[in-house]
């Protein structure tokens, strides 16, 4: 399993000498795994990193795009309107999110592609679009096989098929569940209904987390502690050093990289990936919160080898 980072900054966009080691995009990334069908694409949030992401995807030829969408701020969905494959009608584009006020991922799309706020409707690109909303985050569970690409189960349904002596649940036996990615979800702590995705490559025993939008908390819960356990890599936010959250920050939905170093020790993680970083914040301000968790890390035992704590940049790639 590998991922690649399209857009790791979070709230806008940035362009400036200042920002280029670690980018500009907001959030998006891209997930290889030998348990995707042939042809399709995985990803993970539409930022302004979907841009670049779809020109990638067009010139390999992929043939259907899965998005898993953490929420719908702006900085998550501000790709979708420029996106070559927004257009490509001969491509399948399955989107994938939570429900909150009556809005999931159709109704988000048919309101950022509207007049006066876009030229095109969604209505006139929306035939090769597929939304499914997801209504009981920690309650489904995707299951995403080479052959028969993706489904989502009732969590119970999914523990029924992992039991032993199981026969097959919803037309997928416990051999395939076997030859799977399987992607758990959990919600964060932020303004609005937010989903931290958990992608488990059944076949290797990778594992990775994406918990971004996430607040600091006074202790880790024990279901959050559960989902990023015995991650090889969590990519967690930390937008602020802690400085920052302590003077004027706490509440925003966002965390510290002190905060993401104690999650990385308390759950386990092998690796850990700061991002949403702050769209004031320069390459050295990032390296800064970097320095923060490792600092953290030493204070308390744990090791903090630079190549087990880093930011994650635009258009780096990660061996899971």
């Amino acid at each position: 399993m590998k991922v690649k980072a399209y857009g790791t900054r979070g709230s806008s966009p940035v362009a400036r000498p200042q920002t280029s080691v670690f980018g500009g995009n907001t959030t998006c990334f891209r997930f290889y795994s030998d348990c995707l069908p042939s042809g399709t694409a995985l990803l993970l949030d539409a930022g302004s990193g979907l841009v670049p992401a779809s020109r990638d995807l067009a010139a390999e030829g992929i043939r259907r795009i899965l998005i898993l969408m953490t929420h719908y701020h702006h900085d998550h969905t501000q790709g979708f309107p420029l996106a070559p494959h927004t257009y490509f009608k001969d491509v399948t584009v399955q989107v994938y999110g939570p429900k909150e006020y009556g809005v999931g991922p159709r109704e988000m799309l048919d309101y950022i592609m509207q007049a006066p706020f876009f030229p095109v409707d969604f209505a006139r690109v929306a035939s090769h679009f597929e939304c499914h909303a997801l209504e009981n985050i920690g309650c489904e569970v995707m299951v995403i096989h080479p052959d028969e690409g993706p489904r989502v189960l009732r969590v119970d349904d999914f523990e029924r098929l992992q039991g032993e002596g199981s026969a097959g649940v919803v037309g997928l036996s416990r051999a395939a569940l076997e030859e799977s990615l399987v992607i758990r979800m959990h919600k964060t702590v932020h303004p609005e209904y937010t989903v931290s995705y958990r992608f488990e490559e059944r076949p290797t025993g990778k594992v990775m987390v994406v918990l971004t939008d996430h607040e600091n908390t006074d202790s880790l819960p024990l279901d959050l502690r559960n989902h990023i356990r015995g991650a090889d890599l969590l990519v967690q936010d930390a937008q602020y050093d802690r400085s920052q959250y302590e003077a004027s920050r706490a509440g925003f939905g966002h965390g510290t990289g002190d905060y993401a170093a104690r999650v990385m020790k308390e759950t386990g993680a092998a690796r850990l990936g700061h991002t949403h970083h702050d769209p004031s914040a320069d390459d050295d301000q990032v390296e800064a919160i970097v320095a923060e968790s490792r600092a953290w890390l030493r204070s308390n035992g744990a090791p903090a080898r630079a190549e087990n704590v880093f930011a994650c940049a635009d258009y780096q790639e990660i061996e899971i």
